[in-house]
């Protein structure tokens, strides 16, 4: 009783600071974002060709389809993408929670991890505006499933796993090859480790759950191989490789190839479907040059992948040493033993694929929670009978370890630093003074300029094409604009003079560092 209160008050602080963020205006909405609220859109309106996306997994629009019946209008769906993540974050503490009866942690130390996760998963679901969270989520609810004592005795297990597994594929397409070495690594150790009647449960939970994942997640297979002419489970994970190459250096080419057409007539820009923009692919077997090329990024991956963990938690590393040596200690006590197995060939295991291609801060949540529930799990097994000082001695070095970088993001989070605000009253300004809406392109002084321009695109209804291949040379640059049939182009800082005869400057100096030009007739 006393853990669902420890939980529920937990709850209750989380949903509090929740509601103070969005007062606060702690969001982040950007081109990812705003791909999955257009999908979702075009789901609610029942534009299904265009709403199925290889790119941009489903789930996480599916989640915000309901949402769009309130009538949200294009300056409030950043709260669409708000309310659906702050909502996956009170079911991931609750899934934390799972996860720690799991584990038999200590009734103490399993509030203070809860407590811990607040400013963690608060900071997740208010920095970016991507479907990482929800990832984090359901993977939390499947290690609860696998990971848990009673999983070879019981068959339902073994069908959620894969239907939990088939979810999170339907978050991120990465999860489709995590989720099959997973299971299937950690089915063949129950199955050796277990006694002759568990083998034969394990073997029917494996059977079980690979059948089930695979057949609901064959059902979103199908339909994007049948839009795309080729069996995939995804396009997103050859765009990454495509642009990590060395002819692009992980450069988006959406920034030098000139104006793109947006994939269809709803889309904001060709990030909804970045994968159809025709790029170079590459083979690090090509060539040794390539395979050297591919070498190098695997280490400077890892190395960044280590910098990432050790940000985020300063012991973290220390957590992860200290785990291994209590697995390779003959003394240490069996079922302690497998836990840190479980947790620590995990840690492994998922970031594996993305030392191929490159790695970002978001793409480690799920470690970054595991390593954290590792230290904790450590800290209330090794000082069962210990004294509590220095329990607690531990138990406050981990809260800071793995508070502080979130707190501080979080308490020196300013909303128009991203220029997320800025945009929306740019993009009002820009409707009520000058009606501005239709196919836009711009210069680029910076990458974020780019999806500034794209934001305010979508506030404004409008196409952004992008930025012209040529923005020196005039009569190329006007040739372009012609021929993409562009209505206003956007000019970021100080460009100088431009000098373009088919269309006029509207602004004149009244908007600060920004100049438009609007196609005469």
């Amino acid at each position: 009783m006393q853990t669902h209160k420890d939980l529920i008050f937990v709850l209750i602080i989380y949903s509090a600071l929740v509601f103070c963020s969005i007062y606060y205006h702690h969001y982040h909405f950007g081109a990812d974002g705003i791909s999955y609220v257009s999908i979702a859109e075009k789901y609610f309106n029942g534009n299904w060709s265009n709403a199925i996306n290889g790119c941009w997994s489903p789930l996480y629009s599916w989640l915000m389809t309901p949402f769009l019946f309130f009538g949200f209008d294009n300056y409030h769906s950043v709260y669409v993408t708000r309310i659906v993540t702050f909502i996956v974050g009170f079911f991931t503490i609750i899934g934390m929670s799972m996860l720690s009866s799991a584990f038999n942690l200590e009734k103490t130390v399993k509030k203070v991890l809860l407590l811990t996760l607040i400013p963690i998963i608060l900071y997740y679901s208010v920095y970016l505006d991507t479907p990482d969270l929800l990832v984090v989520c359901l993977l939390v609810y499947y290690f609860y499933f696998i990971f848990n004592d009673d999983y070879p005795n019981k068959r339902i297990y073994g069908v959620i796993c894969g239907f939990l597994g088939s979810l999170a594929f339907f978050a991120k397409s990465y999860i489709f090859p995590f989720f099959l070495v997973h299971f299937i690594f950690f089915n063949v150790y129950f199955y050796f480790k277990g006694l002759k009647v568990n083998k034969k449960r394990v073997k029917t939970n494996f059977i079980l759950g690979l059948v089930v994942f695979l057949a609901v997640s064959g059902l979103w297979i199908g339909v994007i191989s049948s839009k795309y002419d080729k069996i995939t489970i995804g396009t997103a994970n050859e765009y990454n490789y495509a642009i990590i190459s060395p002819e692009y250096n992980k450069q988006h080419p959406v920034y030098f190839l000139g104006l793109i057409k947006p994939p269809n007539d709803s889309a904001t820009s060709t990030w909804e479907e970045p994968s159809l923009v025709k790029i170079n692919h590459w083979s690090p077997f090509e060539s040794w040059t390539n395979f050297k090329f591919q070498l190098h990024i695997i280490n400077e991956n890892l190395w960044y992948f280590a910098t990432l963990i050790k940000y985020y938690a300063a012991f973290s590393l220390a957590i992860i040493t200290l785990s291994l040596y209590l697995i390779f200690k003959p003394k240490t006590e069996k079922t302690f033993r497998n836990r840190l197995i479980y947790l620590t060939m995990t840690f492994f295991l998922y970031p594996m694929g993305y030392l191929i291609f490159f790695v970002q801060e978001r793409y480690i949540w799920p470690i970054i929670i595991l390593v954290m529930f590792c230290g904790f799990y450590l800290i209330s097994k090794l000082h069962q009978d210990q004294k509590l000082k220095y329990r607690n001695i531990f138990l406050i070095i981990l809260i800071v370890s793995f508070t502080i970088t979130p707190t501080y993001l979080l308490l020196n989070y300013n909303s128009s630093e991203k220029d997320d605000t800025a945009s929306i009253y740019l993009a009002k300004k820009l409707k009520n003074d000058y009606g501005i809406q239709g196919n836009i392109a711009s210069n680029i002084p910076s990458n974020e300029l780019w999806e500034d321009t794209n934001r305010i695109a979508f506030y404004l209804d409008s196409q952004y094409y992008g930025i012209p291949k040529d923005t020196e040379n005039f009569t190329e640059l006007e040739k372009e604009l012609k021929a993409n049939d562009i209505d206003y182009y956007f000019v970021w800082g100080d460009a100088g003079n431009v000098y373009l005869f088919d269309y006029r400057e509207i602004t004149n100096g009244k908007i600060e560092n920004l100049r438009i030009f609007q196609k005469i007739g």
